[in-house]
């Protein structure tokens, strides 16, 4: 039997190989991208890489066949040649629903490449046997294609799978260099299978039933559509990796803000509990603070009564004494009684607002109107003030006025005293005036009573504190001058009983100033 001599085109054995490698460089990454999938989209995924991966080892196949020429003219019968195409693309879904799952033994992966290079070497010799010219294989070089087969096959997955376990730091170069070596694996496979082939002119009766193929054009056509079909693939792959990459952090975000809810609904909730707590806490503090404020403006009313009695007594015989001491000539004992009865009146003067500040906090300060001349109503005060002004060598300077306001005047004779008073008892050589003038505020009419003061003076932080009950500038201010704390609380309060208000300027170490405005009722 003669056997024919043939020959390779040299470009397309190249090109064949650059199939070879960009198939397996799409297989690699396939894999990678099909292993993260679940579900529907898993199944497509691997249908498709079935298809992108068939394609290419056949393409591969058949671009290496026509590459290869023979001295006669060789028909291909077509329907075997889809059929070697259909079992490449069986053996790679085949390979990729194995090797894309989440863990894979070493039984399955010897599995998965032995079915590959089946497939593999299947299809090869289908494809040949798609020739319709008489073939015969040398038993050695035959063998040796199925043993490069299954080699680039088991190569190929356990690649695929390093790949998808690996770090992606320089996977694409590592990926590159793989499918350099897969494709000299798989090409070589196909042409050792070539090797192994013996062609012969007997048994042409076939010849007319097959399709005579233009092999140059039809390669590099199969060749160019496979390269863009597979670049296709690839930028697909790509693409879809980065919207799966954006749907996991969408995912992740999703979770991430679901969590979040979760942890401020549960915070919504204990929040509320603690709110519903805390209100009824503050409702029976408050309902404690007010019973307490009675219990304690009663209690106040009650000591200041049982206390002004005898104390009253006790003024009220200290004076008597005094007068019999006079006639009797005992100056040391009218001196000594002195001091009794003025200690008696200053304790009746804490008392008394001691009194004043439990009934206003108890709402039982009653406000009697009645008509008062200014000028009678500023010389008592400044008789009354007189002795304190000039106990701490103050000058007071006094701007009388004329005129008539209709006011409580018990309240407003004891706004002034405890103004003065303070004015006095803060300034030390200093002077103090006092200034009565008519003004009309939010259409009003009324009088204003300014005291200013040359004395030691406040901080804003002072002023803020100055009206309410027991408070005095600091603690310094009260071992030092004495007192409660409580005519200027007072003081503010008569003025806002009368429709009044009393107001405050002052500046460290320069003085104080004083207004107080009532209405005329």
């Amino acid at each position: 039997m003669e056997h024919l001599s043939g020959s390779h085109d040299s470009a397309l054995v190249v090109l064949s190989y650059i199939v070879a490698v960009v198939s397996s460089y799409t297989v690699l990454d396939l894999v990678g991208r099909i292993s993260t999938l679940t579900g529907e989209k898993r199944w497509l995924w691997i249908s498709f890489g079935a298809v992108a991966m068939g394609m290419g080892i056949w393409s591969m196949h058949f671009v290496g066949m026509l590459a290869f020429s023979l001295p006669v003219p060789v028909e291909y019968d077509l329907l075997i040649v889809f059929l070697s195409v259909v079992v490449a693309i069986i053996a790679s879904f085949i390979a990729l629903h194995i090797v894309c799952r989440q863990h894979v033994t070493s039984r399955q992966l010897l599995g998965s490449g032995l079915l590959l290079a089946a497939g593999i070497a299947s299809m090869h010799y289908i494809g040949m046997s798609a020739m319709l010219i008489k073939i015969t294989y040398d038993s050695l070089y035959f063998s040796l294609s199925i043993v490069n087969a299954i080699v680039a096959s088991l190569a190929a997955l356990w690649l695929a799978i390093s790949f998808r376990r690996g770090e992606k730091q320089g996977a694409i170069w590592r990926k590159l260099a793989s499918g350099l070596v897969m494709g000299a694996a798989i090409t070589g496979m196909h042409y050792t299978g070539m090797m192994a082939a013996h062609f012969s002119l007997e048994d042409r009766t076939a010849l007319s039933s097959g399709k005579l193929l233009d092999q140059e054009w039809l390669a590099y056509f199969i060749a160019a559509g496979t390269l863009m079909t597979l670049g296709l693939s690839l930028i697909g792959i790509v693409i879809s990796k980065r919207l799966s990459t954006k749907d996991s952090e969408i995912e992740a975000k999703t979770n991430e803000i679901y969590l979040m809810n979760q942890e401020l609904r549960e915070l919504n909730e204990n929040l509320e509990q603690l709110v519903k707590e805390r209100t009824a806490q503050l409702e029976k503090a408050h309902d404690d603070a007010i019973q307490a404020n009675q219990v304690k403006s009663q209690f106040l009313a009650n000591m200041s009564h049982e206390l002004r009695t005898p104390l009253n007594a006790i003024i009220g015989y200290s004076e008597m004494l005094m007068e019999d001491a006079e006639d009797l000539g005992e100056p040391v004992f009218v001196e000594d009684l002195g001091k009794i009865n003025k200690a008696g009146k200053h304790l009746l003067s804490l008392i008394n607002d001691i009194l004043d500040i439990s009934k206003i906090e108890a709402g039982k300060m009653d406000v009697f109107y009645e008509n008062c001349d200014l000028a009678v109503l500023i010389s008592e005060v400044q008789n009354t003030i007189a002795p304190l002004i000039e106990r701490n060598h103050n000058q007071l300077l006094v701007s009388k006025v004329e005129g008539q306001l209709r006011t409580d005047v018990m309240k407003l004779r004891q706004i002034l005293m405890n103004l003065l008073s303070n004015a006095s008892k803060f300034t030390t050589a200093g002077t103090i005036r006092f200034d009565i003038f008519p003004q009309a505020r939010d259409g009003k009419a009324g009088f204003c009573f300014r005291i200013q003061d040359t004395g030691i003076g406040m901080t804003p932080e002072q002023t803020d504190k100055l009206f309410q009950p027991f408070m005095q500038a600091d603690s310094s201010t009260t071992r030092k001058y004495g007192g409660t704390g409580l005519g200027l609380a007072i003081s503010k309060h008569f003025c806002i009983l009368m429709g009044g208000v009393i107001e405050v300027k002052s500046e460290l170490g320069t003085g104080s100033t004083f207004t107080c405005w009532l209405p005329n009722q």
